[in-house]
């Protein structure tokens, strides 16, 4: 078995959502994991060790079943001074809970990993390219990632990645989204702004196996972001991604960004909203599939229609 990077021996997730669990599955499978040398721990709130809901309880008995440690903290709540000590017996920090940070989280974060002498980090900066959305896109509500990025170009302390994957595969599929959403028999794929228009979707499972081969392998990149792809279509291409899928009718339909504006500006306090603007305007959304890392490195990506057919009912 090939010898580990220093930076994976003691590794320390945040988060326990969809994402973070993918990649906690990853890290525990990849063939160059050994418990023996690499120690994996998952970082939850007090509230969920000390008095657990069911589900709760049954995943944090599947993580222990898995040989991942538990440690209570709470990156929210938590000073910067408390993290740098929460985090400095890590060698690596992969934070997979940022959707809904309140502002000035990430930052803290970032700051606290440095602090502590953490020798790798991946941010909370999964989705688009927030180098070209820049920090006027979504209303200026990726300033902070912006920032993140700045600061961790600006040092030498650590070595990071930003794992940019497009949009999460299951995230196209809620409701709240508005992109999929049956229709009686039939299924509406709503394209935010044109059918025309192209993104990049990729399953969590897939984000988790990126993460675990960047982290484990020593010829993989750092200081900069890595971009990988399951599909990258139209909204028309997905559209019939779906109707295979599904073996059902899909009705095809647009929201133009004029309209995206207007909702976003009515609702301004809405996140999802002014993320459904963002998406519409188009910049920073895709990349070609074939020039990616995933690519590059003969990793077998999930595309869209497999991903419908295992998952959407």
């Amino acid at each position: 078995m090939a010898e580990i990077p220093p930076r994976a021996k003691s590794i320390l997730v945040l988060g326990a959502g969809e994402l973070g669990t993918a990649i906690l599955d990853a890290l525990t499978s990849h063939p160059l994991y050994n418990p023996s040398s690499t120690a994996i721990t998952l970082m939850i709130r007090p509230s969920s060790s000390s008095h657990p809901t069911p589900e709760k309880q049954a995943q944090q008995s599947l993580f222990r079943e898995q040989g991942i440690r538990l440690v209570g903290g709470d990156f929210e709540s938590s000073s910067e001074a408390e993290l740098t000590d929460l985090f400095r017996p890590y060698t690596a920090v992969l934070h997979a809970g940022g959707m809904t940070n309140s502002s000035g989280t990430m930052m803290k974060i970032t700051r606290a990993v440095l602090a502590a002498g953490v020798l790798y980090y991946v941010p909370w900066q999964y989705g688009v390219d927030y180098d070209i959305v820049t920090r006027q896109g979504g209303q200026g509500m990726f300033s902070e990632q912006i920032d993140v990025r700045d600061l961790l170009r600006s040092q030498t302390k650590a070595d990071w990645v930003v794992l940019s994957c497009g949009i999460f595969m299951s995230f196209l599929f809620e409701e709240f989204w508005g992109v999929v959403k049956p229709v009686e028999d039939k299924i509406q794929v709503t394209a935010l702004n044109s059918l025309s228009d192209i993104l990049t979707v990729t399953a969590t499972k897939d984000i988790g196996r990126c993460m675990a081969e960047l982290l484990y392998c020593r010829d993989t990149p750092v200081n900069c972001s890595v971009y990988v792809a399951g599909d990258t279509w139209t909204y028309a291409e997905f559209a019939e991604a779906v109707a295979r899928g599904t073996g059902k009718e899909v009705i095809r339909h647009e929201c133009p960004v004029e309209y995206l504006r207007e909702e976003s500006q009515r609702d301004p306090g809405n996140q999802i909203k002014r993320y459904r603007v963002v998406f519409a305007e188009g910049r920073g959304l895709s990349w070609p599939k074939e020039n990616t890392w995933s690519a590059e490195r003969g990793m077998q990506m999930e595309g869209v229609e497999e991903w419908v057919r295992r998952n959407y009912k």
